[in-house]
């Protein structure tokens, strides 16, 4: 009787199905070359100011946020302390850039960071300025590019 009532379910049920092919085109794929803005790649894809900044707790421990810059292509003047200070940057961008602390004559302090599009600034350790000196966040990006960047100080 059980054989009998599995065998009716099995055929009113149609068993085990093979899954229908797609009847859908594949969606296209974009030629990476197309446009300039293409090449950037979308803003949604570089990080929010809030995630980058939650960084600095690994990146830059100790210090404390500044400056939170939404378009960080444009160089950024940091703010002239009371007192003697050292900065640290974190960097993050739709394509690669270079970034860099300067001072007022335009010498870098510490090392650039590398082409990249997440970015410790300077990568090897903060950048100290005197007290009243001011320093300047430099970001080369080409034209399009989408870059933002949290800006640390010790405390």
């Amino acid at each position: 009787m059980r054989r009998v009532l599995l065998s009716m379910m099995l055929v009113a049920c149609g068993g085990p199905r093979a899954p229908r092919p797609s009847l859908q085109p594949p969606p296209a794929i974009a030629d990476a070359g197309t446009s300039a803005s293409a090449d950037a790649g979308p803003v949604e894809e570089v990080p929010s100011l809030d995630a980058i900044a939650a960084r600095g707790a690994s990146e830059a421990p100790e210090m404390r946020i500044v400056l939170r810059v939404a378009d960080a292509t444009k160089p950024i003047d940091l703010p002239a302390a009371d007192r003697d200070v050292c900065y640290r940057a974190i960097v993050a961008s739709s394509r690669p850039v270079r970034a860099r602390l300067e001072d007022a004559t335009k010498a870098a302090r510490g090392d650039a960071a590398p082409n990249a599009t997440s970015l410790l600034v300077p990568p090897r350790g903060p950048a100290c300025a005197k007290k009243g000196e001011v320093l300047r966040l430099v970001v080369d990006a080409e034209t399009g590019t989408v870059a933002r960047a949290v800006v640390f100080q010790s405390p």
